[in-house]
């Protein structure tokens, strides 16, 4: 209420009720008191205390009114101090502006935290924020917190980055995130079966209803060839060369890296099949055979054709008695 309203709701009440009194007692009483005596009449007695805490009442409302003004402009003052000071922060300053008032003493320190030059602890007396901000250090720290009690949405980027640290401590998680996946249609899930193919078994790989990319086939090939433990079918090893989709060269590096797993005919066969398959691979089938010493079955390919220069060129420093490695032109 406002201090005129007051003042005259209140003029009107000392008034009605002086009237009523009166009204009801038009006669005079004397009060005395040390010998000095005071007759007024019997409705101004009535209203005198009323008076008296209107008065009161008045000064309060205005001392009141003059304290609330103050408190506005003083937070009008430091919205304005606020302005400058986030500026300040977000721009890498150290800050030394000062508040008038405590309003914006928890936004400024979530300030400091949102900023990107962030690098000092915050100090924030709001438990449940103070809570969050622990929160979101540790999950920018890699570490997996518990968010239930927060009852976030599955696509909030909190509970994403938490699925990530568990991912990033513990890659069999990556089976839990691709449950009942069909594609991978978010970041996560890409991350998740990014680690799946890194780390689990190709009969656990094979399980997931994914196209298996280029670069996740040769992934998996390299793996092969350097795992000891990782194992998989000739036939899917086939289907995975054929997936790669390698230049000559490719292939050949492919080959070479095989030849340390797999026993010489098996993996000679096994290219021969990729040849049949993939042009490319021609260059690695003639590799393995020249490197394994099929030098019948390599002359026959090369009667045939004369796309191989190479190896004619090496076939015929062997006539010489000058065996060279085909590692020569395929380093």
């Amino acid at each position: 209420m406002r201090l005129k309203h007051f003042i005259v709701y209140s003029l009107i009440y000392i008034g009605l009720v002086g009237i009523f009194a009166f009204v009801q007692n038009a006669s005079s009483y004397k009060v005395s008191l040390l010998g000095v005596g005071l007759e007024l009449p019997v409705a101004l007695w009535f209203v005198l205390p009323i008076i008296i805490f209107a008065i009161l009442a008045i000064f309060h409302v205005a001392w009141s009114g003059i304290a609330n003004f103050r408190q506005k402009q003083a937070i009008k003052s430091d919205e304005d101090i606020y302005e400058n000071y986030a500026k300040e922060i977000l721009l890498g300053i150290e800050s030394d502006k000062k508040f008038k008032t405590d309003t914006f003493k928890t936004s400024n320190e979530i300030t400091k935290f949102l900023s990107p030059w962030h690098t000092h602890s915050v100090n924030i007396e709001n438990e449940d924020i103070s809570e969050i901000i622990n929160v979101l250090e540790k999950l920018k720290k890699g570490e997996v917190v518990e968010l239930k009690k927060y009852k976030l949405n599955n696509d909030n980027p909190l509970v994403t980055q938490n699925e990530f640290n568990k991912l990033q401590e513990n890659s069999s998680y990556a089976s839990e995130i691709l449950k009942n996946k069909k594609t991978l249609d978010d970041e996560l899930s890409k991350k998740a079966y990014e680690a799946a193919l890194k780390t689990f078994s190709y009969f656990d790989i094979k399980k997931f209803p994914f196209e298996i990319s280029k670069d996740d086939a040769f992934l998996l090939v390299e793996r092969y060839a350097k795992e000891e433990n990782f194992e998989m079918t000739k036939d899917d090893l086939l289907n995975l060369l054929i997936i790669c989709d390698l230049d000559k060269y490719g292939y050949v590096n492919v080959a070479k890296s095989l030849n340390k797993k797999i026993e010489p005919d098996v993996l000679i066969a096994l290219f021969n099949k990729l040849n049949s398959e993939k042009e490319s691979a021609s260059y690695a089938y003639l590799y393995l055979l020249y490197e394994f010493g099929m030098m019948e079955e390599l002359k026959d390919i090369l009667n045939y054709s004369d796309e191989y220069p190479e190896f004619e060129i090496l076939m015929d420093l062997r006539d010489q008695g000058k065996n060279i490695s085909a590692n020569y032109f395929f380093r």
